[in-house]
């Protein structure tokens, strides 16, 4: 629809016109106060000269010698920039002109008598040379009047030049944009109120507004017409949309309470019983394959009615079966689906729980007994040959047979002690494997069993993620952590043991058992001890490098490095 006239751009014309306007009055009285600006400098000099002149003459009778100095003084005040200018501006009156002139002749004839210390005729001159400065300063002044009054009146009309532009372009708009659209605002009102049939708009313009008003007419009569076919429509859809709200608040429900809390018979006689009700069922059933006890059965199974039957299946696994019969209004089917494979994921996530349950038990048995073979079993065995080696001494009735006797004797207490020890170590170990998964947590627990043990201070700082080690690694790290403690608390001589583990630049996890004593002084072991061995044979188990060493600052370091690549 084409626009003849446009209101937009009358508005920017009109607009734009008031711009230059203003621009031309501001440029006018930014050039007027510049010329204006060195008026009281010029009429201050001006002043000054009828001062100097008489205190040269003052000068001429008192201090003649100063005289010189003085005439160049005031050769400079009256040649001053702000004189000089105003002659060579373009609005200064003549007469101002001819007066400076004539100020400038008379003082030639005044400073001729000065150098010449002619007092008498400087003296007599004096009076009318300063009636010409005095003329001279009036001038100036009454020019600057002038350029104030003729500022003052340009700026008077242009302010009423604006104020009647911005009248015209006030009323323009008001008549162009304001009063049609509180029509358009009061039609549009009328039509959110469903009141098609509004005020009648002016269709007549060419203007923007009017392409608006006949635009918005023939919407609104296009709306009306609309309104009345769909609002059949939008009651339909609106019990469809309750229905379905119902059904998605009622699986929502359902999949908290499958997926929060463990499962069971009466967690699933409470979801079946929420769908009865919501769905408007007859008969619901779930048979659970494996576990009968769970099979569920609400409402009363009509004989002249089929059943709508639905598999619970996950990855090609059939967990068990779902049937209803439908009352009314009928359930969405896709209700029922939804339902059906919210049961099977529950109940296949149960079913993966428990096995996950029982390999991790078996798990768990499988490294106690390893552990307690690996060491008090070959106790036990070392015991029972101690023993036989006892019985068949005590046959021998001799003093080598007794002392050999003593011997094994000591040898059995000795192992025996370290079984016990070596079992309580496994108690702790295991304690702390089971209650706690986190390394930062078993590993406090392993330093808080030793601390009764020595006065040492004992710290212990793990940056390494949880859950970061499996229960079989963890206990072999324990016992090398454990060892490695033990041996600063009894060899080290030292006052405190920190205990880090931490991601290395390479990425590998580390673990740093670090003393401040005297330094490890050899790795060989002394004979009858084996607590480096095993911690280098459980550090092999863990496919971990262990290195021990004396630490420059002092004291011992012992590494256990893991890549991250075994995990």
């Amino acid at each position: 629809m084409q626009i003849t006239r446009s209101v937009s751009l009358r508005i920017a014309k009109y607009l734009f016109l008031i711009i230059i306007v203003a621009g031309v009055i501001s440029s006018l009285s930014l050039a007027i106060m510049t010329s204006n600006k060195s008026d009281a400098e010029a009429i201050n000099v001006s002043g000054s000269l009828r001062m100097q002149s008489y205190r040269l003459l003052y000068l001429m009778e008192k201090q003649p010698e100063t005289v010189e100095k003085n005439l160049r003084f005031y050769e400079k005040s009256l040649h001053a920039p702000s004189l000089v200018d105003i002659q060579h501006q373009l609005f200064t009156p003549d007469v101002v002109k001819q007066s400076y002139q004539t100020i400038l002749e008379r003082w030639a004839e005044m400073e001729t008598f000065a150098r010449q210390n002619n007092i008498h005729q400087y003296s007599q001159n004096l009076t009318d040379y300063v009636s010409e400065v005095d003329y001279f300063v009036f001038e100036l002044q009454r020019f600057s009047e002038q350029k104030w009054f003729f500022a003052l009146s340009v700026l008077c009309f242009s302010m009423l030049l604006i104020v009647g532009m911005v009248s015209y372009v006030i009323w323009f708009t008001q008549r162009e944009v304001v009063k049609p659209l509180k029509l358009l605002t009061r039609a549009s009102i009328q039509v959110q109120m469903r009141q098609f049939n509004h005020i009648p708009l002016d269709t007549r313009n060419d203007n923007e507004l009017g392409t608006l008003a006949r635009v918005f007419t023939q919407m609104s009569t296009e709306l009306g017409k609309l309104y009345s076919r769909l609002e059949d429509a939008v009651n339909e859809k609106t019990q469809k949309l309750r229905q379905t709200n119902r059904s998605l608040s009622t699986l929502y429900q359902s999949s908290q309470l499958l997926t929060v809390n463990a499962i069971n018979d009466k967690i699933l006689n409470q979801v079946l019983h929420q769908i009865l009700l919501s769905e408007h069922l007859s008969y619901i059933e779930l048979e659970v394959l494996g576990s009968e006890h769970w099979d569920i059965v609400l409402g009363e199974k009509k004989t002249h009615q089929g059943l709508e039957t639905q598999e619970l299946k996950v990855e090609d696994e059939t967990l068990g079966v779902l049937s209803w019969q439908a009352g009314l209004p009928c359930p969405d089917p896709r209700m029922m689906q939804n339902l059906a494979q919210m049961l099977a994921r529950a109940l296949y996530f149960h079913k993966n729980q428990r096995q996950q349950e029982q390999l991790l038990l078996m798990e768990e048995r499988s490294i106690i007994a390893r552990e307690l073979h690996d060491s008090l079993a070959q106790v036990l065995s070392f015991l029972q040959i101690q023993l036989a080696l006892l019985k068949h001494n005590l046959k021998k009735n001799n003093e080598s047979a007794q002392q050999e006797s003593f011997a094994i004797i000591a040898s059995f207490e000795q192992a025996l002690s370290s079984g016990y020890v070596q079992l309580r170590e496994l108690l702790a170990t295991f304690r702390l494997t089971v209650q706690e998964a986190n390394l930062q947590l078993a590993l406090e627990q392993v330093v808080a069993s030793l601390r009764a043990q020595t006065n040492m201070q004992l710290s212990v700082n793990s940056q390494l993620p949880s859950q970061s080690l499996n229960p079989q690694q963890l206990v072999h790290l324990l016992q090398v952590v454990r060892e490695a403690t033990l041996n600063a608390i009894k060899h080290s001589k030292g006052t405190r043991v920190d205990i880090t583990a931490h991601t290395n630049a390479e990425g590998e996890y580390e673990i740093l058992i670090q003393d401040n004593g005297v330094g490890i002084p050899t790795l060989d072991e002394p004979e009858g001890h084996y607590g480096l061995n095993i911690m280098a044979e459980r550090c092999s188990q863990l496919n971990a490098e262990l290195t021990i060493s004396r630490r420059e600052q002092g004291g011992t370091q012992v590494k256990i490095t893991l890549s991250q690549k075994l995990f």
